[in-house]
Order: C-alpha cells, then sequence, then structure tokens
C-alpha cells in the first residue's frame, strides 16, 4: 500500500494515511491483550475453583446473552452503526453526528430492555427441555436439581446483554471519532470483576457457579459506565434523545434486521455447539470453551482488532464514492490479519498440548484426559484461525456500502452446514466433529464473502498481495518446524509435570518460534515486518 505521494493510478486510502490502519490495529490490539491475559487468568481460576457440573452449567448459560452481545451489539456496531455515523460525520459535520449518536442511543435502550425482558422470561424455559436432545447425542441425563441449576444460572445472567449491549454501541460510536483506546482494555473490567467474585465468594457458597453471576453483573455494569463516559468526552454525546423517527436511525434499523438475522447464524452456532457439548458427556463444554478460548485470543487480539480498523476506513471511503479505495483498504487489512494471525494459527496447532498443559492444566481439568482433549479441539479450532479473521475483515465491504442482506444469506447457509455436520459427526467423533464443523462451516462463509465481494469490486487479489503472502507463509510454516523441533528437544531434557517442566515446554518453542518468524521475515522480504516496526519506533501516538 503506497502513501498520498505514490505514482498515480494506484488506489489510495485518502484520509487513512499509509501507516494509519496499522496505529489503529496496534492500539486495539494491545489494549485487547490486557484483557484477553485476564480473560486466561479467569478461565484458570474457574477450572480451579468451580467444579464440572456447575462450571459447565453456567458456560452454557452464559453462552445466550454473549450471543446476543455479538448479534445485537457487536453486530449492530459493524453493519448498521458505523456506516451510519461515519457517512453523518463524512458530509454533514459534528453537531448533526451528535444528534444521530443520541437518537441512536435512545433506541438502542428501549431495545435492549425489550430483549433483556423477553429473555429472562423465555430463555430458562428453553433450557428445561435440553434432555430431548438425547436420541441425537447419546451421553448424560440430567436431574432436576441439574436443570434447574442450569434455568436459574440462565435466567440471573441473561440481563448481562443490557450493559454489554449499551458498552457496544458506545464502541461503536468511539470507532467512528477514531477512539480506540477506551474499546481495547474496558473487557478488562468484566474477567477482573469474575477473578475477584471468584476469590471472594466461591468458599463461602454453597453453589459457586453463583460468584460467577456476581461478577458478570458487576463487570457488565463497569464496561457501559467507563464507555458510556468515554463517548461522552471524545464524541460529545451524554444524554438519549428519544426522537426515533429521524431518517438516520430509521436507516440503521434497515440494517439492522437483515444483519440481526446473518449475525444469528454464527452466533446460533455456537450456541448449538454448546448444547450439543453439554449433551454429548460431561466435560465436553469445558473442552471446547477452553479451546474457544485459545483461539480467540489471537483471533481477537489480532484479527478483530485490524477488523475494528478496517470498516470505519471502508465506509469513509465508501461515503466518497470511491470504491478502489475500500477495496484497497480491504487487500491491506487481510494482509495484516494474515501476517498476526497465520503465525498463530501454526503455532496453536503444532503446540496445542504444552500451551493447554501450562495455562489450563491444573484444578479439575489437570487430568490427563482433559488436556488431551482440549488439545484435540484447540488444533481443529485453530485450523480455521485465518477464515475467522478473513470473514471479519471482508464482510466490512458489504457492511460499508449498507448491503446487510447479503452476508444474511452466506452466513445462513453456513449455519445450515453447521447444523448438518454438528448432527452428522457428534455421535461418532463427539467434541472433535463439534470442532471440526465449526471450522469448516466458517471456512465455507470466508469463501463465500470473498468470491461474491471480488464480483462486485474486482478481484480481491493482485501481483504484490499474492507475493505478500507467498512469502508470509513460507515464513509461518518454516516457523511451525522450528517450535515442533524445539518442543521434541525440551521435552527430551525436561519431560516432567512440575510448573518448570510446563513453562519450559510451552516458552522455549514459542520465543524460539517468534523468533525464527521474525528472522523468516526479514530474509524474506515481509513489508508488514517493516511497517510494525516503523510503528513502534516511532512509538504510539496518543489515540
Amino acid at each position: 500500500m503506497k502513501s498520498k505521494n505514490s505514482t498515480r493510478g494506484k488506489p489510495q486510502l485518502a484520509d487513512v494515511e499509509d501507516h494509519q490502519l496499522t496505529r489503529f490495529s496496534a492500539i486495539f490490539a494491545l489494549g485487547t491483550m490486557v484483557s484477553r491475559v485476564l480473560g486466561l487468568v479467569r478461565d484458570v481460576m474457574i477450572g480451579v475453583f468451580i467444579p464440572v457440573g456447575p462450571r459447565e452449567a453456567f458456560l452454557v448459560a452464559f453462552r445466550f446473552p454473549n450471543m446476543l452481545r455479538d448479534i445485537v451489539g457487536e453486530g449492530a456496531a459493524n453493519a448498521a452503526f458505523i456506516p451510519v455515523f461515519s457517512e453523518t460525520l463524512e458530509k454533514r459535520k459534528e453537531k448533526k453526528f451528535r444528534e444521530v449518536v443520541s437518537s441512536s442511543f435512545g433506541a438502542m435502550l428501549i431495545l435492549l430492555g425489550l430483549i433483556t425482558l423477553a429473555g429472562v422470561i423465555l430463555i430458562p424455559e428453553l433450557l428445561r427441555g435440553v434432555n430431548l436432545l438425547q436420541p441425537i447425542t447419546g451421553g448424560k441425563l440430567y436431574s432436576t436439581e441439574e436443570v434447574g441449576l442450569l434455568t436459574s444460572l440462565s435466567r440471573w445472567t441473561f440481563p448481562y446483554i443490557f450493559f454489554i449491549g449499551l458498552a457496544v454501541f458506545s464502541m461503536a460510536t468511539l470507532f467512528t471519532v477514531k477512539h480506540y483506546a477506551t474499546p481495547s482494555w474496558s473487557p478488562a473490567l468484566l474477567n477482573i470483576a469474575m477473578i475477584v467474585c471468584i476469590l471472594l465468594f466461591t468458599s463461602s457458597s454453597t453453589d459457586p457457579a453463583w460468584a460467577l453471576v456476581v461478577g458478570v453483573w458487576i463487570g457488565g455494569i463497569a464496561q457501559a459506565l467507563v464507555l458510556y463516559l468515554a463517548m461522552g468526552k471524545h464524541a460529545g454525546v451524554w444524554r438519549p434523545s428519544f426522537d426515533l423517527r429521524r431518517k438516520e436511525v430509521l436507516t440503521i434499523f434497515a440494517l439492522l434486521g437483515p444483519v440481526v438475522i446473518g449475525q444469528s447464524a454464527g452466533e446460533i452456532n455456537k450456541v448449538i455447539d454448546s448444547i450439543f457439548a453439554y449433551k454429548s458427556g460431561e466435560g465436553a463444554v469445558t473442552w471446547l470453551y477452553y479451546a474457544n478460548r485459545l483461539v480467540q485470543l489471537p483471533l481477537t487480539i489480532f484479527g478483530f482488532a485490524t477488523a475494528a480498523a478496517v470498516l470505519p476506513a471502508a465506509s469513509r471511503a465508501a461515503a466518497r464514492n470511491a470504491p478502489e479505495e475500500m477495496r484497497a483498504v480491504i487487500l491491506q487489512g487481510m494482509r495484516q490479519s494474515f501476517f498476526m494471525v497465520a503465525p498463530s494459527m501454526i503455532g496453536l496447532m503444532v503446540l496445542a498440548n504444552p500451551i493447554v498443559k501450562l495455562i489450563f492444566g491444573w484444578g479439575e481439568t489437570r487430568h490427563a484426559t482433559d488436556i488431551e482433549n482440549t488439545a484435540y479441539a484447540t488444533a481443529i479450532y485453530a485450523a480455521g484461525l485465518v477464515s475467522f479473521a478473513w470473514v471479519k475483515v471482508v464482510i466490512s465491504g458489504f457492511y460499508a456500502v449498507k448491503d446487510t442482506k447479503t452476508p444474511v444469506l452466506i452466513a445462513s447457509l453456513s449455519m445450515v452446514l453447521n447444523i448438518v455436520l454438528n448432527a452428522v459427526l457428534v455421535k461418532s467423533y463427539g467434541f472433535k466433529g463439534l470442532a471440526f464443523a465449526t471450522t469448516v462451516s466458517y471456512t465455507m462463509n470466508f469463501l463465500a464473502l470473498y468470491v461474491v465481494l471480488g464480483r462486485r469490486y474486482g478481484s480481491l487479489w493482485d501481483g504484490p498481495f499474492v507475493t505478500a503472502l507467498v512469502r508470509m507463509t513460507a515464513a509461518t510454516a518454516g516457523m511451525g518446524a522450528v517450535a515442533f523441533a524445539s518442543y521434541v528437544g525440551v521435552m527430551r531434557f525436561m519431560p516432567g509435570d512440575t510448573l518448570l517442566d510446563r513453562m519450559a515446554q510451552a516458552g522455549a518453542p514459542i520465543v524460539t518460534a517468534i523468533a525464527a518468524f521474525l528472522l523468516l521475515c526479514r530474509l524474506f522480504g515481509v513489508t508488514e515486518l517493516d511497517s510494525f516496526a516503523q510503528l513502534f519506533r516511532r512509538r504510539l501516538p496518543k489515540n
């Protein structure tokens, strides 16, 4: 990607300078890293302090508000709010922008309130029928007391959607005004709250899963509050308006309807996976949950960080009717996300077992079977990491021009594929079949989005793009070989199971792999390495 002074005729990023997308991605990635590391600490503590029965009941119950957070929260932010807010700010300036945000704020308060009320009433009733899946999944039949705990936890965790929905709305506003710092670190508040509640309440509670519920409430309120304050400071919006007849608000809801359906596909897949896993056998929910958490670490830090920077830039290009600029932004986003995510993909596939053993092999999850099964699930999920990241980048090309219907259709077909694969594979392959179904369905989702968007704006590849991918792939493959060789070498000298042994078995190959990747990128001339090196030499500007 060239700068503004580059040769004429090549796509420009207009108001996005040569290094700006990288800078925004890095800001978001650094803050998100803090949250994700704390999230791993939280998950380790859940495995140590919460017995397997209550733990898996909580994880299934908490999946529902998390699902709706992505559908109504992050999905709405990406597909509806950011394009409309960006267009308003680009064409009609700040006063109009604040009025539109204020009216949208009021609409979200009403929408989230209704969703919360409906969920508190309906979700527990849905979960009462969990044993009806017995003919499909086999596995354990749950007692009346166990089903009662599941439904009670679901009723009390569901209101999290209200607070996190408001938090994500504030994030959309802050992304539009190019403030990335607060949205990046604010999710850490949930992890901190849950960690503190585990330490304070699990020993005194007859059912320790309720400590997690208290943490969810405290963390959700804290996130909503800090992001609301940031929105007021950086966007100038403090109070909601209930002028719901504004043209922009109606446009947002017109976009929101299809995206809710489309976003539901991926999230319903996750819920179905959780319920199928819950019925397929004790421990399966935990194995898939921990594997997903490991895969989400690089995906959120690197893949989502790039996508968060791509969408506002693509939306501004679309508002100027500059499709070549938008295509250039998406290509740059795909290159950046591949550079950051591909090494994580290979690293997790090669080193799944020592990483799982080091992070999660404690307390209730310390048994060899738990570690081995979590490692299998991690490797299978990791195989789809690049597809997961590229879906977020490529879908920005649709959202930027306010097309939410095409992603809906593609995501719905992907959901159907996932459900069919779940039903076919779960009885024979258990949790491995569920993880495989997720990876395959997301990969097909990406390929369909990529083909359709390429037909609209021209092929989403060119000579420099392909060359860059070949160079990064070569560096990544070499890194994977070095990581495996390093792990084999460490196991010869430190094959034990002490903390020091585990740190060496996971840490030495990771450090060696990172060094090898950087060296190979330099050797193969990977330009993304230079972009990030220049960024950090300049130091991150204040956001």
